[in-house]
């Protein structure tokens, strides 16, 4: 009962939001779409930050990649602002946990940078995603020759 349960339920709520918004917006129209942009939200407001978490929406790309316009400057841009951030948050949690170093304040802000990369990156995605629709199959019309017999 104390102040940082109610914080922490309230860090939860624009993932929540973010969430439902996507299942109801995007589930319907594309599946596969809807999955990848849950996990890579999920991923990115995940109170628990880190590095390899990106292999949980990386699986799933595949899956919606054609839908994806890669080849764009923004996109170079965000995944090279995304790469750098994962180098220097790799690199500031390995001088905490490997070396021992007091990098705490540097950890908080690498986390921090990672967050905006993928933010960053995500916005991106949605920019870049078209969606193409699936074509509704037409029942197959049955031709019926009459026949000039009386």
């Amino acid at each position: 009962n104390n102040g940082l349960g109610r914080y922490g339920l309230l860090l939860l709520l624009p993932q929540a939001i973010l969430l439902g918004f996507s299942s109801v917006g995007l589930g319907p129209r594309d599946l596969p779409f809807a999955l990848f942009v849950q996990t890579f939200l999920f991923v990115t407001h995940n109170k628990v930050i880190t590095a390899q978490y990106f292999t949980w929406y990386l699986c799933l790309l595949p899956l919606c990649a054609d839908r994806i316009r890669w080849k764009s400057r923004q996109m170079f841009a965000s995944l090279a602002l995304l790469g750098v951030a994962f180098v220097v948050w790799l690199l500031t949690a390995f001088c905490l946990e490997m070396k021992g170093l007091s990098v705490h304040l540097p950890l908080w802000g690498a986390s921090l940078f990672f967050f905006v990369a993928n933010t960053v990156l995500f916005v991106c995605l949605l920019n870049s995603y078209s969606y193409i629709g699936f074509k509704k199959k037409t029942e197959p019309s049955i031709i019926i020759e009459q026949s000039d017999r009386p």
